[in-house]
């Protein structure tokens, strides 16, 4: 795989991406005026403390009309915060906000509304047993009983807007029926209804397959054009690079700088995220993986986990698995590839217990896993990497510490009788606290107050800890910046060496190809081809369009 500046001078970002002046459907804007006068949102000196925390320290942000503006920083630089500083959802501790002509010390929910201000979550917030055109009617609705009577006239406005952007939505089905890129098509029409002229987005690409980031950056410039401006928060510097006019770096809650696009360059913003005292090697985490010895020795012996013929019963709305045959062995990567609902999270709740076969056989350790309780997985040395942290991977409302022992709990070492060893439970999450370069300041932190990344990192150092025999991975660097996203892919490889099977199943190409030693391809539920991690990228984009390899195995 390319590194970050070969891809630059390709024209190409690590997802694909056109650059801005090379994309079909970007209108070219004329230069933003250099007055600084000439401002949509401007923060300084923003600082914001959560006890002896502080996770801004004197930031400074300025939003031109009609730009799209990066907001770059590691996870826990502040980038989350500065956001919902800037919705009114956070209060500031110190510095002032000036926005439509006025300025606030105090900025609050209401002011942000009233300069047309909103926001699209990273975690939508909607109501998932609540159709479309409700959601939008409730959000519109200023007092208990009108509800009923807005949804007509909302109808008729989000289709406008819709119709605008080019979207057909389903507006009277359930929300928690429909594909995550529609949910977020709901979630920036629903800001668009209150007329919003500055728009934030909080890693809007995180939950998207490569196809559907293409079509939200579309919309994106389309906002733009319009004269609408937007801050466009995001860990993948290709896609800074393709969409964004201006960068902000945030470092540990300080402003590194801005840059115009034009000045700058992925391996140049990587930098300025992690600092020069503390650079990573970023090209290694993007390294193609070469089969180590153990790795190709192991693939002649009985297989960790192996697959034979499986297949599961249809389901309303999801991708039912046919016949998937495969296996993995001590020592290997096997990467699992393909867009986004083929039949990805179905091959992960067979995993979780989550999901039962009606055909085909699963063996585990020698052992049928038919039969197998989760529990007993675990005894069996599995280990899981959810794909949902909020939903799958943390208790949110108990401590950092909390959530880092509660494996750990359940082992000998960690019980005397019926008690719990607190203490040493405690120097066990403090050491993984360390380890895995989980910020913030004590373990009794609420899980739920971290950044993404923090969270991630959170699931990912609980499940590697104990040195799992079978670790299915799914979307382990998802919300992951630069740094830790090298760091993460180098655990993954040193437990591969150490002799760990592992399972990686990841919408993100360059992932699966930079850890694998070999790739399946999904495609609506089958495996079209299982090839070497060196498979040319054109070949395995046709597998994942559904082509046929032959000889695959």
């Amino acid at each position: 795989m390319l590194p970050f500046s070969q891809h630059w001078e390709k024209g190409l970002g690590d997802e694909g991406l056109p650059r801005n002046r090379d994309c079909p459907f970007v209108t070219t804007l004329p230069p933003s005026p250099s007055n600084p006068s000439n401002t949509a949102l401007s923060l300084q000196g923003i600082t914001k403390r959560f006890g002896a925390f502080t996770a801004l320290d004197s930031v400074d942000f300025t939003l031109r009309p009609g730009e799209i503006h990066a907001l770059l920083g590691e996870n826990g630089a502040g980038k989350s915060t500065l956001l919902k500083i800037m919705r009114g959802l956070l209060r500031p501790d110190g510095g002032e906000i000036a926005c439509g002509g006025q300025t606030h010390s105090a900025f609050t929910l209401k002011d942000a509304r009233a300069a047309g201000i909103g926001m699209v979550h990273q975690h939508f917030m909607l109501v998932s047993s609540m159709t479309v055109v409700e959601n939008l009617a409730l959000a519109e609705a200023t007092a208990v009983g009108a509800l009923p009577r807005l949804e007509s006239a909302t109808r008729e406005r989000a289709l406008a807007i819709a119709a605008r952007l080019g979207w057909t939505i389903p507006w009277d089905n359930v929300v928690a029926d429909l594909p995550v890129g529609t949910q977020q098509r709901v979630e920036i029409v629903r800001t668009l209804l209150g007329d919003a002229r500055i728009l934030l987005f909080d890693e809007p690409t995180a939950v998207l397959a490569p196809t559907e980031t293409l079509e939200l950056f579309q919309v994106l410039r389309v906002l733009r054009d319009e004269g609408r401006s937007l801050v466009f928060v995001s860990h993948k510097l290709s896609e800074v690079m393709s969409l964004c006019d201006r960068v902000t770096v945030l470092r540990r809650g300080k402003t590194v700088g801005t840059v115009t696009i034009d000045e700058t360059n992925p391996d140049d913003l990587a930098r300025r995220m992690v600092g020069s005292a503390e650079k990573h090697d970023l090209e290694t985490s993007d390294a193609p993986t070469t089969p180590n010895t153990a790795a190709v020795t192991a693939i002649k012996t009985q297989p960790v986990v192996s697959f034979t013929t499986v297949s599961t019963k249809p389901r309303l709305m999801e991708t039912a698995l046919m016949d998937l045959s495969f296996s993995l062995h001590a020592g290997e990567i096997l990467g699992v590839a393909g867009v986004d609902g083929n039949g990805q999270a179905e091959l992960i709740q067979i995993f979780q217990g989550l999901r039962a076969w009606r055909s085909g056989e699963i063996v585990l350790s020698g052992q049928s896993m038919r039969q197998m309780g989760v529990r007993e997985r675990r005894e069996f040395g599995m280990a899981i990497i959810p794909p949902d942290r909020h939903r799958e991977g943390l208790a949110l409302g108990l401590s950092v510490g909390e959530n880092l022992a509660l494996e750990a709990a359940r082992q000998p070492a960690f019980r005397q009788g019926f008690w719990l060893r607190r203490r040493k439970l405690r120097e066990f999450s403090q050491k993984l606290l360390t380890d895995y370069d989980i910020r913030m300041d004590r373990l009794s932190t609420l899980a739920g107050s971290l950044s993404g990344g923090n969270q991630q990192k959170i699931v990912i150092a609980r499940a590697l800890c104990g040195q799992p025999q079978l670790l299915i991975a799914a979307s382990p660097t998802r919300g992951l910046d630069v740094g830790a996203t090298a760091y993460v892919h180098g655990k993954l490889r040193e437990r591969a060496a150490e002799g760990g099977a592992i399972l990686l199943v990841s919408t993100e190409l360059d992932e699966i190809v930079a850890l694998s030693h070999r790739i399946a391809v999904l495609y609506e539920g089958r495996i079209v081809g299982i090839v070497s991690s060196t498979t040319p990228r054109e070949t395995l984009g046709l597998m994942m369009g559904g082509k046929q390899v032959a000889g695959h195995g």
